[in-house]
């Protein structure tokens, strides 16, 4: 049973990291050929909202897939919400970001927010801050610093 969920965290990570590779570069190259930033982070929210009705159905192997969405608790829909307003503003300055920068240095920079959840999650949600947690992000941090240097 562990071994299946470890493939399966770690299959789907590794396709959410491909698909963001092409998220960074599909956007540069929207703003290259001639889009503003701010065209450019509302045409993506539009394919974002077009498609998330295709591919968001619950899975039948989730327990509460089935329960009302309302039933579920006030924090966690709120929590759900925030988050997705977190995105959508992220996005604009992602979007502004790349307008001006280097598609490779931004998408470092941007990508570089796991120590920020990190520490979020060890204050706010009871998860361990491990030695290998903290050089993990230090390693991040330090990556996107030498995507910066020219």
């Amino acid at each position: 049973m562990t071994q299946s969920l470890t493939a399966n965290w770690l299959s789907n990570s590794l396709i959410c990291v491909t698909l963001y590779g092409f998220w960074g570069f599909l956007s540069k190259l929207a703003l290259l050929r001639g889009l503003s930033a701010a065209q450019e982070a509302s045409i993506q929210k539009l394919g974002f909202f077009m498609l998330m009705p295709l591919i968001m159905k619950p899975s039948s192997n989730e327990p509460t897939a089935a329960a009302p969405l309302l039933s579920r608790p006030k924090t966690a829909l709120l929590s759900a919400w925030l988050s997705g307003a977190c995105c959508a503003i992220a996005s604009m300055f992602y979007s502004r970001a790349m307008a001006h920068g280097d598609a490779g240095a931004v998408s470092a920079v941007t990508a570089s927010y796991p120590p920020i959840t990190l520490l979020l999650g060890a204050l706010f949600a009871g998860e361990e801050l491990s030695k290998s947690k903290i050089g993990g992000s230090i390693l991040t941090l330090l990556g996107a610093y030498l995507f910066t240097r020219r």
